[in-house]
């Protein structure tokens, strides 16, 4: 991933790294409990995130402040459910 593209979504990359239920493998790509969750890439339609949420993978956009925060409740509500659903 180019380093101008890993500058663009660095608060949504900071915020991922210091969630401890997160282990980033390679740069801009996080496994949950040893499986690909979220990972970040360059489309022809723009920056993307393809994330693994409750209905299974989605692809969402993520080029602008309101697409991150979008993504970050989505990835906040699935690890939410989860943590409810393991401590059930």
């Amino acid at each position: 991933m180019k380093s101008t593209t890993l500058d663009r979504i660095a608060p949504v990359l900071a915020i991922l790294r210091a969630n401890p239920a997160l282990r980033e493998v390679r740069p801009a790509v996080f496994h949950l409990h040893g499986r690909d969750f979220v990972h970040f890439h360059d489309e022809e339609e723009g920056l993307v995130a393809d994330v693994h949420l409750a209905k299974g993978q989605i692809r969402m956009p993520v080029a602008t402040q309101q697409e991150q925060a979008d993504l970050l409740e989505r990835i906040d509500q699935t690890l939410a459910a989860l943590e409810r659903h393991s401590s059930g």
